[in-house]
């Protein structure tokens, strides 16, 4: 008889051990942190609290507003695109697979219907290229220099 509640006794407790071990996990952040997190209050810094705000404010449900690309004239944007992708020379050659003043990938370019390297081409060739691609496929094929020189919105 004894040894039989000993043995209920063990079993009692690993099975209470065992099922801590299930609903706690060993690894989350301490119980202050959490709540910190949750509430949006800052618990290491002043940037975890924005973010955590920003968050929320995306998970809300509420629609974001989205500003318009600020207008921009159109000679001068692409002068400027070419300056920020390729200090406006139209020889580059970075090293990294994009060539060009606008910085074009080979297949990007052979997609365009061009043949040879972008940063052999002549200068009108590249230009011409460039806004066939921007009218094909929009101001993301720039991201940060779109964005850098005000051809496309920040969202």
């Amino acid at each position: 008889m004894r040894t039989m509640l000993r043995r209920g006794s063990a079993l009692a407790v690993a099975l209470v051990t065992t099922a801590a071990l299930f609903v706690s996990d060993p690894f989350a952040p301490e119980a202050g942190a959490e709540s910190a997190r949750r509430w949006g209050r800052p618990s290491s810094g002043r940037r975890e609290y924005r973010a955590g705000a920003q968050r929320r404010a995306s998970r809300s449900g509420r629609a974001r507003r989205m500003r318009p690309a600020p207008a921009v004239p159109a000679g001068d944007v692409w002068a400027r695109l070419r300056r920020c992708e390729s200090g406006g020379r139209y020889d580059r050659n970075s090293g990294n697979g994009f060539y060009g003043a606008y910085q074009f990938l080979p297949s990007t370019w052979r997609g365009l219907g061009l043949p040879g390297m972008p940063h052999t081409a002549a200068p009108e060739v590249q230009d011409a290229a460039a806004r066939k691609l921007q009218a094909r496929s929009g101001w993301g094929q720039w991201p940060v220099c779109s964005r850098r020189i005000g051809a496309r919105a920040r969202h």
